[in-house]
């Protein structure tokens, strides 16, 4: 599946893999002019062997917690599957939608915009009324992308799927809940650094990258952060009754003959025994939970995660 997947032993090495010469460098000024530095995009996530898949779209109903009418397993499991398709989508939305109007309530600024209520409500007539949705529809609209990726960046479940345009940023995500930050959640396993090359894009058409403004999201800029999304998941959960993982969807459609000049599919991990030392080192290129989640809370608890990592 990966065209390089490797295995390192100690963070210094991983660290290097990312600095050296190497496929990740910019070899000249076309690499460099390109929006994306050198055409890939990165992700870390605390398991290795954990698909590409948005929280949305995990197992144990994310959603829950975030709308009072969360998708009903039972609804799934009885076989109606498309039933449950329009519970999940309206929860999607409910979700962000709620999370919009608490902000707007304190006067937190949004991109909030009632108008939006009716970009998806032919979508969802369809998946109630168990018409037959069309092959191209769009969800999420792209108006509604800033709304969802501000939802996102601040812990509501959606269908996007976090990357970034830095690979150190991607290997501080992985670490941090391998890392003594985590305390009794640490996870004692291999965690990993995805890196997407966005050359796919041309050939995968079902996937594509979500780039919203980042003028008025201070998370978003700080950790330069993109995201995909699935184009066709509603139809892949209604064939196959489970949502596609971005892997699935690279699987279906790349070309097996097409050889590229970078490999566009690579992991990189690293046993979580190295997440604490990973994290020193990044904290020397000026990687840490306050750069990358800049505010006045993360601003007063600096010293504590500096005292975690370097305990007297």
């Amino acid at each position: 599946m990966f065209d390089i997947d490797h295995s390192f032993s100690t963070a210094r090495e991983l660290i290097d893999c990312f600095l050296d010469n190497n496929i990740f460098e910019p070899k000249h000024l076309f690499d460099v002019s390109e929006k994306l530095t050198n055409g890939y995009i990165f992700r870390g996530q605390v398991r290795k062997d954990w698909p590409l898949l948005p929280v949305a779209h995990r197992p144990d109903n994310p959603l829950e917690k975030y709308t009072p009418q969360p998708p009903y397993k039972g609804t799934l499991d009885s076989g109606e599957t498309q039933e449950y398709l329009g519970q999940h989508v309206h929860a999607e939305l409910r979700a962000v939608q709620l999370f919009l109007e608490a902000a707007d309530r304190v006067g937190i600024q949004t991109p909030l915009d009632y108008s939006d209520l009716a970009l998806h409500r032919s979508l969802l007539d369809a998946l109630f009324s168990h018409q037959e949705i069309e092959s191209h529809s769009e969800f999420p609209a792209q108006r509604f992308h800033p709304s969802m990726a501000l939802a996102q960046h601040h812990g509501v479940p959606t269908r996007l799927l976090d990357w970034t345009e830095s690979p150190l940023i991607a290997a501080y995500f992985a670490a941090e809940k391998a890392s003594v930050l985590a305390g009794n959640d640490r996870k004692d396993t291999e965690f990993a650094i995805f890196g997407f090359g966005t050359q796919l894009l041309e050939k995968v058409k079902s996937i594509t990258l979500v780039s919203p403004p980042r003028a008025k999201n201070s998370f978003l800029r700080a950790q330069r952060g993109v995201f995909t999304v699935i184009n066709n998941a509603n139809q892949f959960f209604l064939k196959n009754g489970r949502w596609p993982s971005l892997e699935d969807a690279v699987s279906a459609e790349r070309d097996p003959r097409i050889h590229y000049t970078k490999p566009p599919l690579i992991r990189f991990s690293l046993p979580a025994t190295e997440a604490d030392q990973l994290l020193r080192l990044l904290y020397r290129l000026d990687v840490s939970k306050l750069t990358l989640m800049p505010s006045l809370n993360h601003a007063a608890e600096h010293l504590a995660y500096k005292r975690t990592l370097w305990p007297l």
